[in-house]
């Protein structure tokens, strides 16, 4: 506990909260166009399993229009469109690895080239995993509700989306780290994202049943809790970051590309 409140500190005090928020700009730029091209590859996949779940209930209306926008966009999409989407939507990877070089205090840039394109090569798999994730949404909730009480297969849902959550921070992590670092090493941080994510996704989702943000900020409340969302998700990421980043000071590591 006390080396994670160092950390936070660490986030804290090196100002480390506004690379937060660029991935966090970076992440808005890149949502549309990878919803658009998620829509072109897999037709109208259905992610509403996968945001039925009470956790996402702050953030779904948001998403849900973003991906039936990119449906209706798809459909005349022109070819300079497409080029520029696919382009844009590799941007919060570029800038998460850029990011990773800043908290690793990585004295040598390089890579912009490779680094675009394993940004596109990660694009490409999270289509592919998103496909399998709605996949597995639609057929396994279906069996759940069929063997289980709705509690208990509520539970079942929680848990594998806390798994796949798990496996996004450890990728990400991997990514976002400049050195030649194994996967067990990234599994502190990875771990303490995750923790993070849940709380707030939790704390969120009571936030928008019991406070009433749209009779505040009214039509727009949906897209501020959506940008606090956002923010809070990308702060817990970084933290994590940071937090594996301290055990790279103990040791020398190989750069990659």
């Amino acid at each position: 506990m006390r080396k994670i409140i160092e950390t936070y500190k660490y986030f804290a005090d090196k100002r480390y909260s506004t690379i937060a928020g660029t991935l966090v700009y970076f992440l808005l730029m890149s949502i549309a166009p990878f919803m658009l091209w998620l829509t072109l590859f897999l037709g109208d996949v259905s992610l509403q399993r996968i945001l039925s779940n009470s956790l996402f209930s702050s953030v779904s209306p948001i998403i849900n229009y973003l991906h039936a926008s990119a449906g209706s966009a798809a459909g005349g999409a022109s070819v300079i469109l497409l080029v520029t989407t696919l382009y844009s939507s590799t941007n919060f990877f570029y800038h998460l690895r850029r990011s990773g070089e800043i908290v690793y205090d990585s004295q040598k840039v390089k890579g912009g080239i490779k680094l675009r394109l394993v940004s596109l090569l990660l694009i490409l798999s999270a289509l592919f995993l998103i496909a399998v994730l709605a996949a597995v949404g639609f057929f396994g909730t279906r069996v759940l509700d069929l063997l289980l009480p709705e509690a208990l297969a509520t539970v079942f849902s929680t848990v594998f989306l806390t798994a796949v959550a798990f496996a996004v921070a450890l990728v990400l992590n991997l990514f976002a780290c400049p050195y030649r670092r194994k996967a067990s090493e990234m599994l502190p941080g990875s771990f303490l994202t995750t923790a993070l994510w849940l709380a707030f996704l939790v704390g969120f989702a009571i936030y928008g049943k019991f406070a009433h943000p749209e009779q505040l900020y009214g039509a727009i409340a949906f897209v501020i809790v959506f940008l606090l969302w956002c923010y809070v998700m990308m702060s817990s990421f970084v933290i994590g970051m940071i937090y594996n980043g301290s055990f790279k000071r103990r040791k020398v590591y190989k750069k990659l590309f």
